[in-house]
């Protein structure tokens, strides 16, 4: 397929790039009505390589059940798994206030409180400490999740 790239989304996927390469890199796109940015969302997620990561937005979306469930795969999906990932989600996906907030606490500390079982931490703690032996590391610096 052939493409014709303005300059604006050039300049969009190079900032993107810039940004998401720093390490712990994450950007919030905000805009009125503009599908520019998901389409150069989109297509820098293609070129990088990453896995695009949307929920579904129904009628019947619960935020109890439904988001917690699609914000805990992500973050598994890009922690646990290590999967470059971009997080993408439009405003009329934005139904409550508790998906503005879990989404400010991943930006701010890359978690959302409360998400996890007990259990699930400590499944999440092994996996860690099984990487951390995998690559020589030493386990005793590695962050206990809380």
């Amino acid at each position: 397929m052939n493409l014709i790239l303005f300059s604006d989304c050039c300049k969009q996927i190079c900032r993107l790039c810039r940004i998401i390469g720093f390490p712990s890199g994450n950007a919030l796109l905000m805009g009125v009505g503009d599908s520019v940015r998901q389409s150069c969302t989109k297509l820098f997620n293609y070129v990088m390589g990453y896995k695009l990561y949307t929920i579904e937005s129904t009628k019947d979306y619960k935020l109890d059940k439904h988001w917690r469930d699609d914000i805990e795969n992500c973050l598994l999906q890009s922690g646990s798994k290590r999967i470059q990932t971009t997080f993408l989600i439009v405003d009329t996906q934005l139904i409550g206030e508790k998906i503005l907030e879990d989404i400010n606490n991943i930006l701010n500390t890359a978690d959302v409180p409360n998400i996890q079982t007990q259990d699930e931490i400590e499944d999440i703690n092994k996996m860690a400490r099984r990487d951390c032996q995998d690559k020589g590391l030493d386990q005793t610096l590695m962050v206990q999740c809380m």
